[in-house]
């Protein structure tokens, strides 16, 4: 049977970088080792429309097609995939992702055209759900999915989490434009992301990461790593990385390891990641810098306590403050996330994220609370009273979620002056201007200065 792994186009790429489809991408190396028929194609990276993505799937004419789904895309996706059905009704479609893992009942229920929802890590899934079609057998042996049979929506029992990982192909990197791919933080051509670890320990109540990847970290090895950092470099002519994880910082001797492997390579690379501020040590935040490190990224999300508190951050902004004291006197470029509007917000507090975030010396970016399935936000914003009819209607920068004690006008004004206080001063422009490494970053920084102009300053006017 011929699968096709599509990463559907969307218009919030329009004026922003597109990263890779890394979990397709990993699928896609687990069915080729498998000697599958498999075809991997990213229509938002070649700007294809919904018409011409179409065009595509019917020259190729899967039996099977495998989709992420993603929380705000959601209605364009079934639309997408209401057209395709139509037009090729015997066509399986698979659907995963964070959104299919926490709702994938009621999307079935809901939307005839998703035939099978994978929940959780989809390799091994994936190469199971295809082995039962093809030999015609029954998907009650399959574990970790849901489906309609005989009318009726049907759940087997959940797949255990994949503790090896180095088990696991690299991403089939061969399928991709490689030379298309940017980030915010993109120096140079070619740009790579990749993942390390999977799992996250801690309990942030605003993010879904473990309802798909559980609560333990579980690591590839740091030999394994760098053995995928030098094929991107060697083959694919790969100059700069970003780590994807959500911490790389849960042990810094496995850190160490991997960026003395990159030393000890000789190839300038650059490489960017994300980092909590309750586990750094200076030693190896240098060793960080020493091996190309040239961004990191630091969720402080609020700077008052009783809102940190409230969204399970597990830490203190006096905490936080002293890590970054750490990571600028590594010399660490550092940029930042703060999420107004999370339950306890209040005029003060939101005051006192605004006067923080403008004595930092990086880019502070500010979303408002978003209560996507499969987070404890979620829960907490149903339970008063909460209700979503279009989700392409919410986003990390639309008013999704008011916290009681805050009235509409509030938080929006607030939200605002977010923005304008971080990104419209002179001091931090000149700062970014000067910072600029190459003719691309420029092209990405106005890009992004676009977007954030039109996405986050006029649209409450």
């Amino acid at each position: 049977m011929k699968t096709l792994l599509l990463r559907l186009p969307n218009d919030v790429y329009k004026f922003s970088g597109i990263m890779h489809p890394y979990s397709l991408a990993i699928i896609s190396a687990v069915l080729k080792r498998s000697r599958k028929n498999v075809i991997l194609y990213d229509a938002a990276i070649y700007r294809l429309d919904q018409k011409r993505t179409i065009e595509y799937v019917l020259n190729l004419r899967p039996d099977i097609l495998g989709v992420t789904v993603m929380t705000q895309h959601l209605p364009a996706t079934t639309d997408f995939l209401k057209r395709i059905k139509g037009l090729l009704p015997d066509l399986i479609v698979v659907a995963g992702g964070p959104h299919i893992t926490a709702d994938h009942r009621n999307l079935l229920e809901k939307n005839k055209e998703i035939d099978i929802c994978v929940i959780g890590e989809g390799e091994y899934t994936m190469l199971e759900i295809i082995n039962s079609l093809e030999n015609k057998m029954s998907l009650e042996a399959v574990q970790g999915i849901s489906y309609r049979t005989a009318g009726q929506v049907r759940t087997s029992p959940s797949r255990d989490y994949i503790r090896d990982l180095d088990s696991l192909p690299f991403a089939d990197w061969g399928s991709l434009p490689m030379e298309k791919y940017t980030d915010a933080i993109t120096v140079k051509k070619n740009y790579g992301g990749i993942v390390a670890s999977r799992g996250c320990p801690f309990s942030c109540t605003f993010c879904g990461a473990k309802t798909v990847l559980g609560s333990g970290a579980r690591v590839r090895s740091a030999a394994n790593v760098l053995d995928e950092i030098e094929l991107l470099y060697d083959k694919y002519r790969v100059r700069q990385i970003l780590f994807h994880d959500s911490t790389l910082n849960l042990n810094n001797q496995w850190v160490n390891e991997i960026c003395e492997g990159i030393l000890k390579m000789g190839k300038p690379l650059l490489w960017g990641c994300n980092l909590r501020t309750e586990n750094l040590n200076i030693e190896t935040l240098k060793l960080m810098k020493r091996s190309g490190c040239i961004k990191v990224f630091v969720g402080v999300e609020s700077a008052d306590n009783e809102v940190l508190k409230k969204m399970r951050k597990g830490t203190t902004i006096e905490r936080i403050e002293s890590g970054l004291r750490m990571i600028e006197r590594a010399g660490l470029p550092t940029d930042y996330g703060f999420i107004l509007g999370m339950p306890g917000e209040t005029e003060e507090s939101m005051e006192k994220s605004i006067a923080f975030a403008k004595r930092l010396k990086g880019i502070s970016t500010f979303s408002l609370a978003s209560p996507f399935p499969g987070t404890e936000l979620y829960e907490i914003a149903r339970g008063e009273g909460y209700l979503v009819d279009d989700w392409s209607k919410r986003s990390l920068y639309t008013l999704a979620y008011l916290p009681n004690g805050l009235k509409r006008m509030q938080l929006e004004h607030y939200y605002q002056l977010a923005v304008k206080s971080t990104y419209l001063r002179p001091r931090f422009l000149l700062k970014q201007i000067l910072q600029l490494r190459s003719f691309l970053s420029l092209k990405i920084a106005l890009r992004s200065a676009y977007r954030i102009f039109c996405s986050r300053l006029i649209k409450f006017k």
